[in-house]
């Protein structure tokens, strides 16, 4: 069996910078707040290495 290169640590970047930007949108009250949603949502589950 080939080992993968795991990016555990990029993905938890990606997941704590989308978590940033999802507390700003709804600071702003930005309209399209549920854009976020799929890129945290993916980094959250990358990172956990559940997929």
């Amino acid at each position: 069996m080939e080992q993968s290169k795991s990016y555990k640590g990029i993905w938890w970047l990606v997941f704590f910078l989308s978590t940033a930007a999802m507390i700003f949108a709804i600071y702003s009250h930005w309209e399209w707040l549920t854009l976020i949603l799929p890129f945290q949502t993916t980094a959250f589950v990358k990172a956990m290495a559940i997929m």
